[in-house]
């Protein structure tokens, strides 16, 4: 589809593409490494209704993780550790009981759950990075980034003509690294960073190792941001 549209038209379309995966990327991170925060934050961001769900996860029998988000980007978590093991009850629950008593009158704002939004992070999926997709916070960016990658691998398969030596390339480095989609936004049918071809003329083309490469440079290049923004937040 990109093929057939203006040079101008493709370069918004690819680079809106690739802000989006981007967006998707860092909420992923976002909930993936959490804010360390404390019961004091919770309980004001719960006050102040930036609050609608919180999870209150089993670790042991004396250790809970309580998670939750105020937004794009503003997932937080901590730890809270008994002193002594709750009686006839399991962490989670007793811990649940806590918050309520400290909210009060505020405690029927916000649903309490035992779900961990991470769930299914191991195994295979661990090393798979495009996997990640599944830990977007946000719904609706979620399925977006979800689209926008699905709609990357219909065009490599259906690209007559390709600067790679052949789709497999383009498809190996997406579907291992993740990064080889925005790699490939980038790249194809020609570099967002130079003029695209005359007409009749074929685009430079690419060896096997230039995909490797540009593959690998924007998943140095979005770890690098994510860990920026993640930290400044």
């Amino acid at each position: 589809m990109i093929n057939v549209l203006s040079p101008v038209w493709s370069r918004a379309l690819r680079l809106s593409a690739m802000l989006l995966v981007l967006a998707g990327v860092l909420s992923g991170a976002s909930n993936i490494f959490p804010k360390d925060s404390g019961p004091t934050e919770l309980l004001h961001d719960i006050r102040e209704e930036w609050v609608t769900s919180v999870h209150v996860i089993y670790l042991s029998p004396s250790e809970v993780q309580v998670r939750w988000t105020t937004g794009y980007l503003g997932e937080k978590a901590y730890v809270h550790r008994f002193s002594s093991l709750p009686e006839a009850r399991s962490s989670s629950d007793a811990y649940v009981d806590i918050l309520r008593q400290r909210l009060g009158t505020r405690a029927g704002a916000v649903d309490f759950d035992m779900r961990d939004p991470l769930a299914g992070l191991g195994g295979v999926s661990l090393v798979v990075p495009v996997l990640y997709w599944r830990f977007i916070a946000v719904a609706w960016l979620k399925w977006a980034t979800l689209a926008v990658l699905a709609v990357c691998v219909i065009t490599m398969v259906g690209r007559t003509t390709t600067r790679a030596p052949s789709p497999g390339h383009w498809l190996s480095a997406s579907l291992l690294l993740g990064s080889g989609f925005l790699a490939h936004l980038w790249s194809e049918p020609f570099s967002l960073r130079r003029a695209p071809a005359k007409d009749g003329d074929l685009p430079p083309r690419m060896a096997g190792w230039g995909v490797a490469l540009r593959s690998l440079t924007w998943l140095v290049v979005t770890g690098l941001v994510a860990a920026a923004i993640l930290t400044l937040r």
